[in-house]
């Protein structure tokens, strides 16, 4: 039994906690409410405490310093509304261990009731039936029990409260009863204080293997015109036909060297070892044959490998941003998911566009503020996930005034930058942008991953369904059919001028046309327009202006 914990125990239960955490990650994104694959709760989570373990994981000191450290850090690392949530718990936690070398039971529950008021105190509209809910619950239930004699039963309490806690969240929230489903957030605290506890009760937690993903290459780099500059890469393991005390090695390296260089040879017992870079990979194998046979080889094309780096390189490049910013009244900070939007993100005006295929931490939006260097700073968060981060990061930013929009989805920011006058001031740009959020309408098209049932709206798997403001609007088993029912319905309610379609990488832009061709007959005076996304979380969005 634990009676007290301080600097390096706390390190040691928040590695465990995270770690168990990981292991239950694709669980926790799999709890998605709508029948589309877009959790990414559990990711976020352990994202953001781990870039926290980062900090200390090395570190030694008393319980304040520790705690604080990870959680400044944490802080910074935050990803999507459950990270940004999950750091201000921590922070609250590291609030009430201020000055304290270790802590009993009694001021162990005073923190995490300090966590759950700094958690519930960084959402503008705490919604219950969340992790909120959860870690409240779970703290009162802790701060009832008291007095208990040390931080084993604490964390027994504490979980045992979180669990019946989270049981209840269907209860609480409407759209997890219809999907039968608790709060991946809530979830997500369980999981963690799970880890804690097998800390304390001594059972060690395996660390998540990585998933060993074959490399990919794209081939259509090389073609009969490139230039093959590299050579080749050569890596063999050789069964020698003699003893190999009959070997010169040296003489063998300096005879490779006429063939290639980046030569490494070595004797392993009767085998022979070699790297080499060659532009003639038949002259080499003929020479190489003289002293044995190959029992293994790699060959890698160094030109296609170098091709390859170059294009990964331009393609991850996290922030797209001019290098000599023009002075104007404000900057603009929009987030992409892929390099092609990116791109035109930047083309349309904004400043600096953050690439990233999860949602950007705090850091992140403060590293893309810098690259402004402006006073003022409007922010395209682009994604519901993550308005909160760039706001922590622009409360966080103390060198320009940030402004974020509550845009949430590129299809908004598309349709915005398209009529922003960047000569303005921001205010301006901020009621511009609000009233076209505002006025627009936003329909997205998914297909479902699993069966679900919405109100009296049943969806097969695989079925195709449009969905607006969490509603199910039209069902089918064919996307163009959806897609244009879909248009027929808003339409009858709602005067348009403009569609856009925005689609995703794997529809062919001849589809896009045809189903473009049968919404003009629906009305021969509404413009339509289409947009390749290069996205692949969803088939179509449409934005009727």
């Amino acid at each position: 039994m634990l009676e007290k914990i301080n600097g390096s125990r706390y390190v040691e239960m928040l590695n465990s906690g995270i770690k168990n955490l990981e292991l239950h990650r694709s669980e926790l994104n799999d709890l998605n409410v709508f029948p589309v694959p877009d959790g990414d709760t559990g990711t976020n989570m352990v994202m953001t405490l781990r870039y926290g373990y980062e900090a200390v994981k090395n570190k030694s000191g008393s319980l304040s310093e520790l705690s604080g450290h990870f959680a400044s850090s944490a802080v910074f690392g935050a990803r999507g509304n459950s990270g940004v949530i999950v750091s201000q718990f921590f922070k609250g936690i590291s609030e009430a261990f201020l000055g304290a070398e270790e802590a009993d039971s009694r001021l162990f529950s005073e923190a995490l009731e300090k966590g759950v008021a700094y958690a519930y105190a960084s959402v503008a509209r705490p919604v219950e039936g969340t992790m909120l809910t959860v870690a409240g619950d779970a703290s009162r239930a802790l701060s009832a029990a008291l007095p208990l004699s040390d931080i084993d039963k604490a964390v027994e309490v504490y979980l045992s409260a979180a669990r019946v806690s989270l049981e209840n969240t269907p209860n609480l929230l409407p759209v997890l009863k219809k999907a039968n489903v608790v709060d991946s957030g809530g979830s997500g605290i369980v999981c963690f204080f799970e880890g804690v506890q097998k800390y304390l009760q001594g059972e060690p937690i395996e660390a998540q293997k990585e998933d060993t993903v074959k490399e990919y290459i794209d081939l259509s780099l090389f073609n009969k015109d490139t230039v093959f500059d590299y050579g080749y890469c050569v890596e063999g393991l050789i069964q020698l036909r003699f003893e190999p005390s009959e070997l010169d090695l040296d003489r063998l390296k300096k005879e490779l060297s006429t063939k290639g260089g980046s030569v490494v040879a070595s004797v392993e017992e009767d085998k022979l070892k070699l790297h080499v870079h060659t532009a003639s990979l038949g002259k080499l194998f003929e020479f190489c044959q003289g002293y044995g046979e190959f029992l293994t080889v790699k060959i890698d094309n160094m030109t296609v490998q170098n091709m390859q780096k170059e294009k990964e390189k331009k393609e991850s490049q996290k922030f797209l941003y001019s290098s000599d910013p023009e002075d104007a009244e404000f900057s603009v900070v929009a987030v992409a998911t892929n390099s092609e939007m990116q791109q035109k993100l930047f083309e349309m005006g904004a400043d600096v566009v953050i690439m990233s295929d999860i949602a950007p931490s705090s850091q992140d939006f403060m590293d893309a503020f810098k690259l402004t260097k402006a006073k003022k700073i409007l922010v395209f968060p682009n994604s519901s996930n993550s308005i909160l981060t760039s706001m922590q990061a622009g409360s966080l930013y103390k060198n320009a005034g940030v402004t974020v929009l509550n845009c949430r989805s590129l299809a908004e920011c598309y349709a915005t930058l398209s009529v922003m006058d960047f000569g303005r001031d921001i205010e301006e740009a901020v009621s511009l942008a609000n009233d076209t959020i505002s006025n627009i309408r936003q329909v997205s098209i998914h297909r479902a991953v699993k069966e679900s049932t919405f109100g009296s709206r049943h969806i097969a798997k695989n079925d195709f369904f449009s969905l607006s403001e969490k509603k199910v609007l039209e069902v089918g088993d064919t996307l163009e059919n959806v897609t244009v029912s879909t248009v027929k319905s808003v339409l009858r309610g709602r005067e348009c001028g403009v569609i856009t379609i925005f689609y995703g990488k794997d529809i062919a832009d001849e589809y896009i046309a045809s189903i473009s061709d049968k919404i003009g007959d629906l009305d021969e005076l509404i413009e339509i327009a289409a947009v390749s996304t290069a996205e692949t979380a969803y088939d179509i969005t449409l934005i009727f202006e």
